[in-house]
């Protein structure tokens, strides 16, 4: 075996020099690599928790501003079939206004079929009140079957009247059974608001009739 010069010695050693810190380098860019990596996650996650606290935070704030409502339905007179709702805009007070109260007749929340030889079809169920009472068509803008009146603006303790009748029996049912049916009952309300800057709010109300004093 042949003697080995110096110099083929210092390749040597610069070779394995050189593949240490190639090996060097390498571990440092991995640790960089999972750094970097480690701080993205930690970023999104950051970001992710910031938005989840703000959602929380959004939803916490639309509910403190829900409108408050008082609402009332009052019958004209002894037996008649005419009444009147007044919804008053009670707060809360940051509010100031909504821009916006419509206002539609809940039906009675059960299902009624439909397909039964001349029995009712499915526009015929959709068009009737199933309820007490409706507004009346026409008046204050109530659409044509009394289902609901258009939306309008109202500030901070303003109110809201309209005139209710009682509602049309449908052709299929017996005028005794629909009489009965909703005698006593309560008028099922939906109030949609919505105000600049907020989400929309939808209420329900169930409110009892009163009787004339």
């Amino acid at each position: 075996m042949g003697d080995v010069s110096w110099a083929d010695g210092l390749s040597a050693i610069s070779a394995v020099v050189g593949a240490i810190t190639a090996g060097i380098a390498l571990k440092i860019g991995r640790t960089a690599n999972d750094a970097a990596r480690q701080s993205n996650l930690a970023a999104d996650h950051a970001n992710a928790t910031a938005d989840s606290v703000a959602a929380v935070e959004r939803d916490r704030w639309h509910h403190e501003m829900t409108p408050r409502f008082d609402v009332t339905v009052s019958k004209l007179g002894p037996g008649s079939d005419q009444a009147s709702l007044l919804l008053t805009f009670d707060g809360p007070a940051a509010l100031e206004r909504l821009d916006a109260v419509e206002i539609e007749i809940r039906d009675d929340g059960y299902a009624h079929g439909h397909g039964l030889a001349g029995g009712p079809t499915e526009q015929e169920i959709a068009d009737t009140i199933w309820g007490p009472y409706r507004f009346v068509p026409g008046i204050d803008g109530a659409s044509r079957d009394g289902r609901s009146v258009p939306a309008v603006s109202v500030e901070l303790g303003g109110f809201l009247k309209y005139a209710l009748e009682k509602s049309f029996k449908p052709r299929w049912t017996d005028a005794v059974y629909w009489s009965t049916r909703y005698a006593g009952g309560p008028v099922r309300l939906w109030v949609r608001c919505r105000r600049e800057g907020h989400q929309p709010w939808t209420l329900t109300f169930n409110v009892d009739v009163a009787e004339p004093q």
